[in-house]
């Protein structure tokens, strides 16, 4: 755990723990006391319940910033979790399903029945099972001519000119009788009933092809759709266009995202309510972004506190590090404890960060029992 001064963005001190419990927040909270000369008028910090109960404990007279990093990225977190969802029931399961139709010809095609019958979710896939249906029962019988009528007759039928995938189909059943010169005959049924469920497996093989290309362009978009528009490029604007036309149903989030954005640029007398987030779920949402919504909304006043801080305290230049907390160090020590095979020991570890950070280093008690 580290503590940085909020102007000068520089370590304060910091404290070895076994984790971020509110005894652990405590324990070096109550140890900056001595460092410190004046309280801590203004505290910026994640969203952590333990550190937030442990800071009001030892410092209550401190006014309370939610970080603003770690506010954006809450949202962003679930937003990722509840997009990822959206992807698995409108793509991933609609390719599933592609999948358990063709083994589904196989087995019907060689006379199977299924033990349970497979209820398909999206209409498409359904339809095409209906045609497949009906496909076997045409090419079902050794009479040639009887196999010709029923197929002709089905091919004209309102059933079949439904399906997305009869074009597809056609392409494969009509270069049987053109180029291969395949006829209908006793002998020649041998060869065009098998071609006919290939042609078939061909058809639902495109719509499954089309789909996979857009879970690769789904996985694009969701980059583009979660990214600040303050760090777009001209080029990640035309792509997210694209993106939009091809999955419309994302504008919605992306137009929410963006307002959310633009309330970190607004005084405070104009911004409104971070009610608007509420737009972002369902009953069928992603538990982290239902909860993500939720503390966004209650932590608003302390998510904005950065807005007022020079009003509060007209002595504070303006910094950065009163809305975001400094991840810096936290990488200079992970680096640190890379590149020096883990410090075996605590005495080591305390002298190596200290000497990194420039600032004192405390052991947590906790730390120094498990050592012993």
């Amino acid at each position: 755990m580290i503590a940085t001064d909020s102007l000068s963005g520089k370590p304060i001190a910091g404290a070895i723990v076994s984790g971020e419990s509110e005894k652990e927040a405590i324990f070096l909270l109550e140890s900056m006391k001595s460092w410190l000369s004046p309280d801590i008028k203004l505290a910026t910090i994640d969203f952590s319940p333990r550190l937030e109960s442990g800071l009001k404990k030892v410092f209550p007279g401190a006014m309370l910033q939610r970080c603003v990093f770690h506010a954006v990225q809450l949202l962003t977190r679930g937003l990722n979790k509840e997009l990822s969802r959206v992807k698995k029931q409108e793509l991933v399961d609609y390719i599933d399903e592609w999948k358990t139709l063709r083994k589904l010809t196989f087995l019907l095609e060689r006379g199977g029945t299924m033990s349970q019958p497979f209820a398909f979710k999206f209409p498409q896939v359904r339809l095409a099972r209906k045609v497949h249906e009906q496909l076997v029962r045409c090419l079902s019988g050794r009479d040639h001519v009887e196999v010709e009528k029923r197929l002709n007759s089905f091919l004209s039928s309102d059933l079949f000119l439904k399906w997305s995938g009869r074009k597809a189909f056609l392409t494969r059943h009509d270069a049987m009788f053109t180029k291969r010169k395949l006829k209908y005959s006793e002998k020649g049924l041998k060869y065009i009933v098998p071609r006919i469920h290939e042609a078939f497996r061909f058809a639902i093989r495109e719509a499954r092809v089309n789909l996979e290309h857009l879970k690769s362009d789904f996985n694009k978009a969701k980059y583009l759709i979660m990214k600040n528009p303050v760090n777009m490029t001209s080029q990640d604007r035309k792509n997210l266009r694209k993106y939009l036309k091809a999955f419309p149903w994302l504008r919605n989030y992306r137009k929410i995202l963006v307002k959310f954005y633009y309330q970190f640029r607004l005084p405070s007398s104009k911004r409104g309510s971070l009610s608007f987030l509420e737009g972002l779920i369902n009953v069928d949402s992603h538990p982290w972004l239902k909860s993500a919504v939720k503390t966004l909304i209650d932590n608003e006043e302390n998510v904005f506190r950065f807005q007022v801080v020079s009003e509060l305290f007209p002595h504070a230049k303006p910094s950065k590090s009163i809305k975001v907390v400094n991840e810096s160090c936290n990488k200079q020590v992970n680096k640190l404890f890379r590149t020096q095979c883990g410090m075996r020991t605590i005495r080591n570890a305390r002298m190596r960060i200290s000497r990194l950070l420039g600032c004192p280093i405390i052991v947590s008690p906790s730390i120094l029992n498990n050592y012993k």
